[in-house]
């Protein structure tokens, strides 16, 4: 293996709880997890075009891999607005940890509410689990109220919200798409490479096209948008991602996450970023979903 690079944040998602004791609906707000990895071992599948400038695969090791740490303890802001809602904001303390394959986890991470103070003490963990491994994504959340963690099984695909989805929260493994170069393109006076990542099997979208920045250095090349496209090619929401450098560690400072056909969105920001702090494993536990966090 080559390297393996990963990044994680986070994304919204509501469910409901209805208990046998008493039918007690509640309702929250919870929070998944983004994570890219890569294992360039696996080898990229590409198809790029005569007009292509470089290779696809230079283009993808260059610019989509990006190293984030072996950890990262932050603060995390998220703004969600549903199609003509009202904005909802909330705010989590969050920790990450990078495991690299090993025993098949890629990586893990810990939410804990800040506010709204309604939901403080709503605790989330999330790991994820290599494609080699065999296992889904396994997703837990702590109900304050309640003194229970519940687990909580992953999102159907096909559900037709806007939102975005578990399926989007990752980065695709190499061997899952075809890769073609679709052009060069300048907004704003910054030229980009589009690659599109064509799924062999996708129930959602018929393609993602992938916005990677153009740099005189290769090294600083990064990815910029995702536009994602539905089954009838019709474009149904677009990424873009602010980064900003720490040492060798790529952060990501801004995302937003577009409907675009609503005014729906969810922007992302992260703050107080802190690298290679040493978290321990046992901080990645459901003891500690209940016990809550402390520095």
């Amino acid at each position: 293996m080559r390297g393996a690079f990963v990044h994680c944040i986070g994304t919204l998602n509501q469910q409901h709880w209805q208990l046998n004791q008493g039918v007690i609906m509640n309702r929250m707000t919870i929070v998944g997890t983004f994570c890219k990895v890569s294992l360039l071992s696996l080898g990229v599948v590409t198809s790029a075009t005569a007009t292509s400038p470089v290779s696809v695969d230079n283009i993808i090791d260059q610019c989509y891999y990006k190293y984030a740490g072996e950890d990262q303890r932050s603060k995390m802001t998220i703004t969600l607005k549903a199609s003509g809602g009202k904005e909802q904001v909330s705010e989590y303390t969050r920790l990450w940890k990078y495991y690299g394959g090993e025993n098949g986890v890629v990586d893990k991470v810990l939410l804990f509410t800040d506010t709204p103070l309604k939901d403080k003490g709503l605790a989330f963990m999330r790991w994820g689990h290599t494609g080699a491994s065999g296992k889904s994504t396994e997703q837990w959340i702590y109900l304050p109220e309640l003194r229970k963690v519940r687990r909580i099984t992953p999102r159907d695909p096909e559900t037709k919200e806007w939102i975005i989805k578990d399926e989007d929260l990752r980065l695709r493994e190499p061997h899952e798409d075809n890769h073609t170069f679709a052009g060069e393109k300048s907004v704003d006076g910054k030229s980009y490479y589009l690659v599109d990542f064509k799924p062999a099997k996708d129930p959602v979208y018929s393609k993602r096209t992938f916005w990677f920045s153009k740099s005189d250095n290769p090294e600083n090349c990064s990815l910029h948008k995702v536009d994602f496209y539905d089954k009838r090619g019709a474009k149904t929401k677009q990424q873009f991602i602010e980064w900003r450098r720490d040492g060798k560690a790529w952060i990501w400072d801004k995302v937003v996450i577009e409907d675009t056909n609503s005014d729906a969105f969810i922007h992302y920001d992260m703050k107080k970023v802190e690298l290679n702090v040493g978290l321990k494993d046992a901080l990645f536990t459901q003891r500690m979903m209940q016990k809550g966090y402390s520095r």
